[in-house]
């Protein structure tokens, strides 16, 4: 009996580390720093070196129109990407550098035909996402940490990522873009011209009929890559059940909704001293007299999504691939896979005050605050986002940081929110942000 109560102690004891270990990490965390633009500067030339001998290499492939078609589209991604880089959209950080290049050492010993050298970036983009941009260069969104649950989820995506690339899936793309353009322009284009009526409905006919063709070859595409994926995974450590898994997280967080945080939180952190909570703060609109029958989507969404639905994709898997019908619950994550979520997690307040979200940063501080009053990092931040805000107010631009309320795009509880930071009066963020900066 003694030895099962020392035993309980310990593992009280170990809870109680991980947990004050968890809140000492969140309350002394400092952000990564992107204000090393010699690092950018440096890292630009690198890529704009590699990018040329990608160019050179296309230019002997293909030949005429095709061949200034497909690297004039690869010039011009390069130069948007290159910009980026020196801007300041992405993180280098050797925590997550390590992690990658474990992964992929991991992926190429086991398929020895991988020959190539590859690149990751990570952007500061918060969902989870990752493609290819055809050349051995790949972008990772740093809400791929967050929201995987372990290294194994991430091989998977990187899998994938990398069967796109192996099938060429960038480069005939714009090949079959070329003969679109080539053939179809030349005829549909002068008929839209050419017809003094509808011309407008007319241009929009023939772009949905590409959108929806194009889609069409996407998914194809994407059902490649997931198979060609899966057999590079399949050959590594990781256990097979991880590439479903990894799927269907990719697929519950395709799109981040904002919700969760009560009205009695916000009542709770604007009660200030000096500033007593004013129920006039949360008024809000009726919107139950609007009538939503007359906006009607001209292009059905779903049928633009280059990942098809997650029960056709699986199905497609588990079909060719029998011992995914096999489920398994995802393995624990490594400690080193652990701190990445901890970073992605900790970097988010940065990365949306860096994309000027501000009225979105000071949502999920108090989301955060909603679940700890006290904590020092998030009412930091939050004083940081209420100055932007109070700023903007002053400065007449407050809608370029603060959404609107759309009804049939947002939540009750971000409508509430965004009712509240509009009630608010230009003095109220004043005081509001010298109280969370002081």
């Amino acid at each position: 009996m003694f030895g099962k109560v020392r035993r309980m102690n310990r593992t009280l004891t170990l809870i109680a580390y991980l947990f004050f270990t968890s809140q000492l990490f969140a309350q002394i965390y400092i952000p990564i720093d992107t204000a090393n633009f010699s690092l950018r500067k440096e890292e630009s030339k690198r890529y704009l070196s590699s990018s040329e001998k990608f160019i050179r290499k296309i230019q002997t492939q293909f030949k005429g129109g095709e061949r200034a078609y497909i690297k004039e589209n690869f010039e011009n991604l390069y130069q948007g990407f290159n910009e980026d880089l020196l801007h300041g959209d992405y993180l280098f950080d050797e925590r997550f550098e390590k992690t990658l290049d474990r992964i992929v050492a991991e992926i190429k010993s086991n398929n020895p035909f991988i020959t190539s050298s590859f690149r990751f970036y990570v952007s500061k983009d918060l969902t989870l996402n990752a493609f290819s941009m055809g050349d051995s260069t790949f972008v990772i969104n740093l809400g791929t940490f967050y929201y995987l649950e372990n290294e194994g989820e991430l091989a998977a995506i990187i899998s994938h990522e990398i069967g796109h690339l192996i099938l060429n899936h960038s480069i005939h793309t714009l090949q079959r873009n070329y003969q679109t353009v080539k053939l179809d322009s030349r005829k549909q284009l002068a008929d839209v011209k050419s017809n003094k009526y509808n011309r407008g409905e007319k241009a929009f006919n023939r772009l949905t009929r590409i959108l929806y063709t194009e889609s069409g070859l996407r998914r194809v595409q994407e059902k490649e890559a997931y198979s060609v994926g899966y057999v590079l995974f399949r050959n590594t450590k990781y256990q097979h059940a991880e590439y479903i898994n990894a799927y269907n997280l990719l697929s519950r967080y395709d799109s981040i909704i904002i919700d969760g945080l009560g009205i009695e939180t916000i009542r709770e952190i604007f009660t200030l001293p000096g500033l007593p909570f004013n129920e006039d703060w949360l008024k809000t609109e009726d919107f139950s007299t609007y009538d939503y029958s007359k906006y009607t989507e001209r292009i059905n969404s779903d049928s633009l999504k280059s990942h098809p639905e997650l029960e056709e994709r699986m199905a497609y898997l588990k079909l060719n691939f029998p011992e995914l019908n096999q489920s398994a619950e995802s393995i624990k994550p490594s400690a080193e896979f652990i701190e990445l979520q901890k970073i992605s997690k900790m970097e988010q307040p940065p990365c949306l005050d860096y994309q000027e979200a501000y009225g979105e940063g000071i949502y999920l501080c108090l989301s955060e605050l909603q679940k700890d009053a006290g904590n020092i990092y998030y009412r930091k931040w939050l004083g940081i986002f209420f100055q932007k805000i109070y700023e903007a107010r002053k400065a007449y631009t407050l809608n370029r940081y603060l959404d609107r309320v759309q009804p049939k795009e947002q939540t009750k509880s971000y409508m509430q929110f965004l009712n509240f930071m509009w009630n608010l009066k230009l003095n109220d963020l004043k005081v509001i942000s010298e109280f969370y900066n002081s």
